[in-house]
Formats: structure tokens, C-alpha cells, sequence
């Protein structure tokens, strides 16, 4: 089922484009890597999709409506977004944190027993449960981004949009952070994450979008940038498709 669809979108500052013409429909079930060389315009993509930003051109839907009507509460039950950037040197427990992601399912400023249930359970599924009653000043930034993805977690999103949501994180937490998104498209929502790590890229997610000349450069499944050669250019000259002695397939460089 179609949950997002992204109509010839672009965004300008001071006249000059950020991005343009950019179109795509994300599906319940994709999971989704939006890559790019710095300054391509991934974060401003996901941002206008979250309604941090609106669009100076083109529209964007969401389960079959335009976003700019749908409320903020609205937004918030449907769709779960961890920038690049968050503040964290307010005095919230790790719990805490991960709780304001059941803001928009809350009666009034009270956690009930199924918010508290959900938010051990996106703690539990973030491996982020033992640190709940530490102060999140106190935490390292991996554990800090494991946090905050539980809070996105525990908001229960149809619609889960992820800034380099590996940031931080030592190699085995890249490679659980990406099993859990996995998961979380598998359950029946959509992911769309963006990163710069295409091994990542290529061994978890289903769909492989290329942000290039601040617009879609190439839009393919995994399956498919694992036999094509033609995008990595886009990234450096440098780069190559090998395949190993078991068949699979990484990016590699010279």
C-alpha cells in the first residue's frame, strides 16, 4: 500500500535550488536508502516529507492526502523522523526521552501502562534498556542515537523517515540498527533512511534511491545496484561492485 508519494517536490533558498523535481512513492513494506554525495539534498528530502519544510514546488501525499492538511498531531501519529541533528544536553532520562515519542498517543502529559509498555519495548528492540535511568548528558553518542531511534520507535509510526541513523554507532550497532529497520518495514511500515554507507545500504534495504544534480539520479532495487556498475560514479570513480567466492556483493574501492 502506497503511504507516501512525493510529486516533482523541490526547495529553494535565496532563489537557488536545493533540490527539484523530485518524485517518488514509498510503500508500507520498503525499506528505502536515500544516498548521496554531501550536499545532494538527503536531509532537506526528508524534511519536507516530515513538514519540517514546505516544499517551494510540487506536492507531497500522504495516505492519500496533500501533507499540508494533515495537523501537526495528525503528522506525528503517522509519521516518525530523526533528524541529523538533536539536542540532547537536556536533564531527560534515557526513559524519558524515549516516552515524548508517545506524546501523540498520550491523554494529556500522562504515560500509560501501554506507553510505558511500548517504550520498553522499542528500548528492549534498540538494545538501549539498561541505560532507561541514566541521564542522556551522561550517555556516549552511540548510545545517545539508539535512544533516540527507540523514540521513534515507540511512536509507532506508519511512516519512519531516519537521518543517518547509524550515526555513532560501532560496527555490530550498525548492523543491528539496520536489522531493526528491517523489521520494523517487515512489520508493514515504511522506512526511508538516509546513510552513506552503501554496504549498509545494499545488504538491508529493498530500494536504492540516488540523490544527484539536486535531483533523482537513479531510483532501482537493492537486487538491481547490486548488479549495476552505472551509479557508483556518482559517488567517486573510485568505486566498484566485487563479488566474492559466496556470491555476495559489496561496494569496494581502489
Amino acid at each position: 500500500m502506497t503511504i507516501l508519494e512525493a510529486r516533482a517536490i523541490g526547495w529553494q533558498v535565496n532563489g537557488a535550488a536545493v533540490v527539484h523535481d523530485v518524485s517518488f512513492e514509498a510503500a508500507t513494506g520498503e525499506f528505502i536508502a536515500l544516498v548521496g554525495r554531501n550536499g545532494a539534498g538527503k536531509s532537506t528530502v526528508l524534511d519536507l516529507i516530515a513538514g519540517m519544510r514546505r516544499p517551494t514546488a510540487g506536492t507531497i501525499w500522504l495516505d492519500g492526502r496533500p501533507l499540508p492538511t494533515w495537523t501537526a498531531h495528525e503528522r506525528a501519529r503517522r509519521i516518525g523522523h530523526l533528524p541529523q541533528v538533536v539536542r540532547t544536553e537536556l536533564p531527560f532520562t534515557a526513559e524519558q526521552i524515549v516516552l515524548m515519542g508517545r506524546y501523540p498517543h498520550a491523554d494529556r502529559w500522562f504515560a500509560s501502562e501501554a506507553d510505558r509498555r511500548a517504550a520498553t519495548q522499542a528500548m528492549e528492540a534498540c538494545d538501549c534498556l539498561a541505560f532507561r535511568d541514566r541521564r542522556v548528558s551522561t550517555l556516549s553518542g552511540g548510545e545517545r542515537q539508539r535512544v533516540l531511534l527507540a523514540a521513534c520507535l515507540a511512536q509507532a509510526p506508519g511512516l519512519l523517515l531516519l537521518d543517518e541513523p547509524s550515526t555513532f554507532l560501532d560496527v555490530d550497532q550498525q548492523l543491528h540498527c539496520f536489522s531493526v529497520l528491517r523489521e520494523q518495514a517487515a512489520s508493514g511500515r515504511a522506512c526511508i533512511a538516509v546513510t552513506h554507507d552503501l554496504n549498509l545500504a545494499l545488504s538491508f534495504c529493498t530500494r536504492i534511491i540516488v540523490l544527484a544534480g539536486k535531483t533523482i539520479a537513479c531510483d532501482m532495487s537493492a537486487s538491481a545496484a547490486r548488479e549495476r556498475h552505472d551509479w557508483l560514479p556518482l559517488f567517486s570513480s573510485r568505486l566498484r561492485i566485487d563479488t566474492g567466492s559466496d556470491g555476495q556483493t559489496w561496494v569496494s574501492y581502489r
